[in-house]
């Protein structure tokens, strides 16, 4: 089933769940067996929307190849379990237009329903932006989501935030139906949301369901999720639990299990590393990535499942 734009958007609110590449610890091949299970904890979880994508998904670990062979292994296998749900693929971080629209055709033949587009060229000017992706929505009729994060520039000097008047821009392509909010800049958000929330789906990246809670009274319908990474129905949790009023469960869940997480495994250990550990000893998946991306050592993972064990999790989960 073929799911159109309307579908696609209603479909988007609440927790979005990044897909992590689980890696064979001895081969360092993909894990797809692990990959499957943790699909299906996601979806016995509650979860709708699953997004393979560029950073969490280690595409950067990954040939051409084998991304398109991941982007397919996860829309087939999500749509097998419920074709209401909904499927959003990337294409490489760093390549040609001529390359992102190859990826687009091949990701949308294999079943996915969205692909977001990451420009990681240096930036040069609006219109190089605006050019590339009206020119795969013309190539390819695809769903699009813009991942917007800071660009690098290609003049030096720090990195640059997108146009407001280019994001409007691009909001006016059909094709174009929601955008990854990734900027980390509350003051910068609060433009982007006020500008789009009317056209598109806005997912807020970057602070997890406290960042979201900042700005879904302005019309940012879902967050890109964070601790409900390791244990999926957190998220749909939260989210039920806000739509019915529970604050004090919204509150707990934030104080006793995000923000811990955050201070103590992720502000020594980094997101990429600690998030491995943590899914590791949730028992979903290997904490091994591949080289030049080495995991924590036994003891720094030992850190990560004790402070994990130390949460409220559990009880959570069965609120």
């Amino acid at each position: 089933m073929k799911l159109n734009q309307q579908s696609i958007r209603e479909t988007i609110v609440g927790p979005v769940f990044s897909i992590l590449t689980p890696f064979d610890p001895e081969t360092e091949e993909i894990d797809y067996p692990a990959l499957e299970k943790y699909i299906g904890a996601i979806h016995d979880a509650g979860g709708k929307v699953f997004y393979v994508m560029a950073y969490n998904s280690r595409y950067s670990q990954l040939d051409f190849e084998e991304i398109k062979e991941l982007n397919a292994f996860v829309a087939k296998k999500v749509k097998a379990l419920d074709e209401t749900h909904v499927v959003i693929v990337g294409d490489p971080p760093h390549c040609s237009t001529k390359t992102t629209i190859d990826f687009v055709n091949a990701a949308i033949e294999s079943g996915a329903d969205m692909v977001s587009l990451l420009v990681r060229e240096r930036y040069y000017s609006a219109e190089q932006i605006y050019k590339h992706y009206a020119m795969v929505a013309e190539e390819t009729g695809a769903n699009i989501l813009i991942h917007e994060m800071p660009f690098l520039c290609g003049y030096g000097g720090p990195s640059v935030q997108w146009p407001i008047e280019l994001l409007d821009r691009l909001a006016d392509i059909p094709e174009i139906i929601a955008i990854k909010e990734d900027a980390k800049d509350d003051e910068y958000s609060d433009e982007v949301v006020a500008a789009l929330n009317d056209r598109l789906s806005i997912i807020i990246s970057g602070g997890d369901q406290s960042q979201w809670l900042q700005f879904v009274d302005k019309g940012c319908q879902s967050w890109l999720i964070g601790v409900g990474v390791f244990e999926p129905q957190l998220a749909t949790n939260f989210y039920r639990w806000w739509k019915d009023g529970k604050t004090e469960l919204c509150d707990r869940l934030i104080e006793e299990v995000q923000k811990p997480f955050f201070e103590e495994c992720v502000k020594p250990f980094g997101w990429h590393l600690s998030i491995k550990a943590a899914l590791e000893a949730r028992g979903y998946m290997s904490r091994h990535d591949r080289m030049p991306l080495m995991p924590l050592s036994q003891g720094e993972a030992d850190a990560v499942a004790a402070s994990l064990a130390k949460m409220p999790i559990d009880e959570l989960l069965s609120q």
